[in-house]
């Protein structure tokens, strides 16, 4: 049974390294525009704009260190690293609204015999208290924005629409806390589905009637732990603001590797909407339309169209594309794929 499972994991393994190789020949054009935009640029200033991405980084997975710690489950930083990356990956190359990641964490938590719904609040708080500390940023980013005129209404509309990720997280927390008999009902419902819909395909799953009260009162317990653990949750949302401060930073290094001059509250409008565009965008992660966002933001402070989508290009480039990569390399660190 052990050597069936292993084989069965070493093939679901191969069939990823197999999507990642399709994905990355299809997106070619990316990577040719990535690397002609390099070319533009003084590589000392590069170099130290790729070095702020690998601190953003690591100011991430600390964030999602303590999101662990909010709900009692402790992880190392080279055990959270990978999760944070392959989670990146398995969002891209399986599309579900940022769920994939979330599911990685959850059976990351079952191989280690630890509750999968606290792991699943930890990916929560974790996108939550990001967005919350995004918030402010955006905020700032629409008074700018209107101060200017240069607001727009597709801007106002992705603002919007940004809120919900936010919020549907926050009320499922609150429910599973306040209102726990009501979210034992939800989860009875979803389970007596599943097991209709599995007979669909002629598969039998074996009755497990406790199954729904447990995921409930795992999740009860969890909520509660988040709200009694605010300063964990302050904790973590310091981390999450540092982390948007940092990428900030390195976008204005990627200004001064072209030499332009731009000023801040523009520089932090473009990162935001190229933000918005990437959460609120149906394609993964905003490809190909967080590049156009942020271009046409700084082109209309004046920054020159040409050097406007180079600058935005290679900031994706070092904020999304090579950790993309390592995302794909990371993934065997994990007890998903480990090979052990």
């Amino acid at each position: 049974m052990k050597h069936k499972t292993s084989l069965i994991r070493r093939l679901i393994y191969l069939i990823v390294l197999v999507v990642f190789v399709w994905y990355i020949f299809s997106h070619h054009a990316e990577f040719n525009k990535f690397m002609n935009a390099l070319s533009q640029g003084s590589w000392r200033w590069l170099l130290l704009a790729l070095a702020i991405q690998a601190v953003y980084y690591c100011i991430i997975t600390l964030m999602t260190r303590s999101a662990f710690r909010v709900v009692h489950l402790d992880r190392k930083f080279l055990e959270t690293l990978p999760l944070v990356f392959g989670a990146l990956f398995v969002n891209v190359l399986a599309p579900t609204g940022g769920q994939t990641g979330t599911i990685l964490f959850a059976d990351d938590a079952a191989r280690r015999n630890e509750s999968s719904p606290k792991a699943v609040i930890a990916s929560v708080i974790a996108t939550v208290v990001s967005y919350m500390a995004f918030s402010i940023i955006l905020i700032f980013s629409l008074f700018y924005l209107k101060r200017a005129n240069l607001l727009n209404n597709y801007e106002v509309v992705g603002s919007i629409i940004f809120i919900f990720p936010t919020v549907i997280p926050s009320v499922l927390i609150f429910s599973s806390h306040r209102y726990p008999k009501f979210t034992l009902r939800v989860l009875d419902w979803i389970y007596r589905w599943t097991v209709r819909l599995t007979k669909l395909f002629r598969r039998k799953i074996k009755p497990n009637k406790d199954w729904a009260q447990k995921i409930a009162d795992e999740l009860t317990e969890a909520s509660t732990l988040v709200l009694r653990n605010r300063k964990k949750l302050l904790i973590t949302f310091i981390l999450a603001l540092v982390a948007y401060a940092i990428n900030i930073i390195s976008l204005f290094v990627i200004f001064e590797a072209f030499e332009l001059r731009i000023h801040y509250g523009a520089l932090i409008a473009g990162f935001a909407f190229g933000e918005v565009a990437r959460i609120v965008s149906p394609q993964p992660e905003g490809i190909g339309v967080v590049e156009v966002a942020m271009a046409v933001i700084f082109t209309s402070f004046g920054v020159p169209p040409i050097q406007a989508t180079a600058i935005a290009i290679i900031f994706r480039g070092f904020n999304f594309w090579l950790p993309l990569g390592i995302g794909f390399f990371l993934l065997r660190r994990l007890k998903t794929f480990s090979p052990k």
